[in-house]
């Protein structure tokens, strides 16, 4: 809750700014960090200054890249790193991405991601 209440105030204060952050995977996969909550506490803060609450930072705005992602830190039970979470069909509604895209330093073995993307 810290870190993102610092990076909405930031934004807050400096509009057109943009915030880049640096944090362990295990705080931002699944929208369940910082980059989850950063919508809602910028919201807040602007209506506290007597703004409106402002749809400019959404979850939309805010992009998340995992560096270097393992199956282990994306909480996959198999071989395959885990790219979303909710995808049955009584939770698809609750569906969430891993990330918005994914960054590997150099090509990670076939078997480990399911299926390759652009």
């Amino acid at each position: 809750e810290t870190a993102a209440t610092v990076a909405a105030a930031y934004s807050v204060s400096r509009p057109d700014s943009l915030v880049f952050l640096v944090a362990p995977i295990a705080d931002v996969r699944y929208l369940q960090g910082m980059n989850g909550r950063i919508p809602r506490v910028y919201s807040y803060l602007r209506q506290q200054q007597g703004g409106k609450a402002s749809t400019k930072v959404t979850e939309d705005a805010v992009t998340t890249i995992l560096l270097n992602p393992t199956a282990e830190t994306t909480l996959s039970k198999s071989r395959y790193m885990r790219l979303e979470i909710g995808t049955g069909s009584k939770t698809l509604k609750y569906q969430a991405k891993v990330s918005d895209y994914i960054w590997f330093s150099k090509p990670p073995k076939v078997n480990m991601v399911s299926r390759m993307m652009n």
